[in-house]
């Protein structure tokens, strides 16, 4: 089976017409053509212009762009690899399954183990012992200037001075 780019290049020559003149009447890029004529249409737009541009240059050869068209799409399919067998499917299928089972579970134990070293290292669990250090300062002090006592008393708050 010839592919629809050899086709419609091996027409194109027979009739002496250059891809500059196809590019012209058809306003298909010169570099799409030569994709098309090469079977490289991995370098074209998506399938759907494709099947453009082979519309049109078929046209503007005389040939039925249908047969063009189809052709292209055998050509395609004939590229894919063949189905894989069931068995095989069911393996992947398989193995995919253990890979989803494993993740869940690293998951919920990887949870415990921190809530474990939170609950271990949580200060609640083992309290500091509540030592309060009470500094006992004298209420007098000796006067750096004169050498004499000076009484010192301790602050009121606001609410004492109200009273």
């Amino acid at each position: 089976m010839e592919s629809p780019g050899k086709f419609l290049k091996n027409e194109r020559e027979r009739r002496n017409i250059s891809l500059e003149e196809v590019s012209y009447f058809t306003k298909i890029k010169q570099g799409h053509l030569k994709a098309i004529e090469e079977d490289r249409y991995e370098l074209l737009p998506p399938a759907l212009y494709v099947k453009g541009y082979l519309n049109v240059y078929a046209k503007y050869l005389n040939l039925d762009p249908k047969d063009i068209i189809s052709q292209y799409e055998n050509y395609l399919k004939s590229l894919m690899p063949p189905p894989m067998p069931i068995e095989a499917e069911k393996k992947l299928f398989v193995r995919r399954k253990r890979i989803r089972i494993w993740l869940p579970l690293f998951s919920i134990f990887f949870v415990a183990v921190l809530f474990m070293l939170l609950f271990i290292s949580h200060p609640l669990r083992h309290p500091a012992e509540n030592k309060t250090k009470t500094i006992s300062l004298p209420l007098t002090s000796p006067s750096p200037v004169s050498g004499q006592a000076i009484k010192i008393q301790p602050i009121q708050s606001t609410a004492d001075r109200s009273l």
